[in-house]
């Protein structure tokens, strides 16, 4: 019998040659979408159908091939394929087509922080477990040294959103801290007074229980004169831990929107920024163009940020110009338009657009706390701007803020609603007007 001499097809490729071998079990072979053939019968499953993913490039750093099979375990583990793991991370806010997907599975690209909370959650969800913290941290470590071989920029964000975490436990922390302080300071008061209390009898006591009262005495207050030095302490350190916070999220944010900027191929800076808002929007690209202003509305200087609502003006792009607007009334630190609004922003015709919007859509609070800072900087004229713009836009603001400065502007709108509406009034009443509610009332 001649000697069998079989060739492999150049034809056939290493992928199918893979999916060949490791869809091969026992008494058949288990073809792709579950179908089983055994002997002259074929049966089908309920499995999706799974188009296997390419060997990975032998070219990719030890870093990146490590972050690919991570990413490729837990789309095994899911159990859906590259577009129907797409379509559900869409669905949960986090943008990415399967053509972007399987980048990341083969190692081209990596992918944002925050899809691997989501791609955990998904496997807890279809093993019935809780999402398990280690798995995640080795997810999110794999990602990062995959980015710090491939985007600068990303593993910045890994870096800041890690750092970012850890102040937030030690905020966290320091107020737990002070508030076990100030729960001990309040035992050491009330065994301060009951000492006094007893103290006060002394009559019916012996000169022994007047010793030992006067010593428990004498012991909470020296207690409690070291409960308020550390809580004085702890009080700063928490101020500081919310500072440091409050500077990493504007960093967090320039960051983001750089990131924007970079997956949509745009330069940075405000060109970059109003040309990728401009390309969203036409693009019907509404939630990514809203991200964005919100980052730029949170991170950048408010002087920059009005200077892009002049930009969009120029080009006409009204509301591009009016949702920045609103965006940064409605998020940014009241304190910071005052700045802007009591210094370079003085003389601008962009301060009554800025008015206006923080009258319509900033929080309560936020109109307050720019009153205060108007009262506190002898800013009479723009804190009454600021209430014409409120009583235009129908702003009230509600009873339940009980603090002085909440009344006092309450106090100042209902001056002017008294009014007749009209602000064409003699210059008597007008400084009438300007100077009820510029100042608080009797404390």
């Amino acid at each position: 019998m001649g000697r069998l001499s079989v060739q492999r097809p150049s034809q056939w490729s290493a992928r199918w040659l893979c999916q060949v071998a490791t869809t091969t079990c026992g008494g058949g072979a288990q073809l792709a979408g579950g179908a089983t053939r055994r002997g002259n019968g074929v049966t089908r499953d309920q499995a999706p159908v799974r188009r296997g993913l390419a060997p990975l490039d032998e070219r990719l750093s030890e870093p990146e091939r490590r972050c690919a099979e991570r990413l490729r375990d837990l789309r095994e583990r899911i159990g859906l394929t590259s577009e129907e793991l797409a379509e559900r991370l869409n669905g949960e806010g986090i943008r990415v087509d399967s053509t972007r997907l399987s980048k990341f599975l083969n190692g081209r690209e990596v992918p944002r922080r925050e899809i691997a909370v989501q791609l955990h959650r998904l496997v807890a969800e279809r093993e019935g477990e809780p999402v398990d913290a280690d798995e995640l941290a080795r997810t999110r470590a794999a990602m990062y040294a995959a980015a710090c071989e491939r985007s600068p920029l990303q593993a910045r964000e890994f870096e800041l959103a890690t750092a970012r975490e850890d102040l937030c436990r030690h905020r966290a922390r320091a107020v737990q801290e002070l508030a076990d302080l100030r729960k001990e300071l309040d035992g050491e008061r009330q065994r301060r007074q009951e000492a006094e209390s007893a103290l006060e009898d002394l009559d019916i006591r012996s000169r022994e229980e007047v010793r030992v009262l006067t010593g428990e005495r004498d012991l909470a207050l020296e207690r409690i004169e070291q409960l308020e030095h550390q809580i004085r302490q702890a009080g700063a350190v928490l101020r500081l831990r919310e500072k440091d916070v409050e500077t990493l999220d504007q960093l967090v944010c320039v960051t983001d929107a750089e990131l924007v900027l970079w997956e949509n191929g745009s330069p940075g800076g405000l060109a970059g920024i109003r040309t990728t808002i401009v390309h969203l929007r036409d693009a019907d690209e509404d939630e990514t163009a809203e991200r964005l202003i919100e980052q730029i509305a949170r991170g950048h200087s408010v002087r920059d940020v009005m200077r892009l609502v002049g930009e969009f003006d120029a080009m006409r792009r009204v509301y591009d110009s009016a949702d920045v607007e609103r965006t940064l009334a409605r998020l940014r630190n009241p304190v910071d338009l005052f700045h802007w609004l009591s210094g370079e922003g003085h003389e601008s015709p962009a301060r009554s657009g800025l008015l206006t919007a923080m009258a319509a859509f900033a929080p309560a609070e936020h109109l307050v706390r720019l009153h205060k800072a108007c009262v506190e900087h002898g800013c009479s004229e723009l804190d009454q701007a600021l209430r014409k713009a409120m009583v235009t836009e129908g702003r009230v603001i509600p009873e339940t803020m009980d603090d002085v400065w909440a009344e006092d502007l309450r106090k100042g709108l209902a001056v002017l609603n008294s009014w007749d509406g009209s602000f064409m009034a003699a210059p008597a009443a007008q400084q009438t007007v300007s100077e009820a509610g510029s100042a608080p009332v009797d404390r």
